[in-house]
């Protein structure tokens, strides 16, 4: 991987070593704000893929960076709508680049698998994926985790943050998936803004400020 933070740099390589089918699309990265760590829209009859990163991760090890860019591409690198987030995942592993979303997950405090859409999906955790890791691997991440000094923590009553949401166009329709829960966007909204807010253990998903559908925060585990 690049030795830079440039994660456009970190997308060119990953389409050409890891995601030949994306090689023809034009993948536009940038840092921002948003509710999630990472946030992925495309189309099915559009050339281009747009991934927002949130800027908080700007801190984080190239390593883990590239395990969540790998994540969001493997989402539109996926036969059908690739809105499901354990297919997501293997998908990633089957890459090659399992090690870089081990990694990732333990930035992002998911040691253990993280239940969503009322158990019938879900995020693997770092111990999950470890397990899927062929010899090799396991010991690239080891030798990665040994580097960044990096000890795998279960962490307990850790703060939730949504992990990504994935904005897929068919048919005039746009979808949007956040922790497996999914919703139909009004018409119109283009690249919108996408922010939720809990209240009382009950997620509201807000585009450009328009209510979009909610779920409970109960689903994590």
């Amino acid at each position: 991987m690049p030795a830079t933070n440039d994660i456009n740099e970190f997308i060119k390589t990953l389409q050409i070593f890891a995601y030949p089918e994306l090689e023809k699309k034009q993948v536009v990265a940038s840092w921002g704000k948003t509710s999630n760590f990472a946030q992925v829209r495309w189309s099915d009859d559009d050339n281009e893929i747009r991934i927002r990163i949130n800027k908080n991760v700007r801190t984080w090890h190239q390593a883990g960076i590239t395990g969540l860019l790998s994540h969001e591409l493997s989402h539109p690198a996926q036969s059908g709508s690739g809105l499901k987030e354990k297919r997501t995942d293997e998908d990633v592993i089957t890459r090659g680049l399992g090690s870089y979303l081990a990694v990732e997950r333990i930035l992002a405090g998911k040691y253990e698998d993280h239940i969503v859409s009322r158990g019938k999906d879900r995020y693997l955790g770092y111990r999950t994926i470890r397990n899927l890791l062929t010899s090799q691997e396991i010991q690239n991440l080891d030798t990665l985790m040994s580097e960044m000094q990096l000890k795998p923590v279960q962490q307990t009553n850790l703060t939730i943050f949504s992990h990504d949401s994935a904005l897929f166009e068919k048919g005039g329709k746009t979808m949007i998936s956040i922790n497996g829960n999914q919703f139909t966007l009004p018409d119109g909204l283009q690249n919108p803004d996408i922010k939720m807010v809990n209240q009382d253990g009950l997620v509201l998903v807000y585009a450009d400020e328009i209510l979009v559908g909610q779920y409970d925060e109960d689903e994590f585990h």
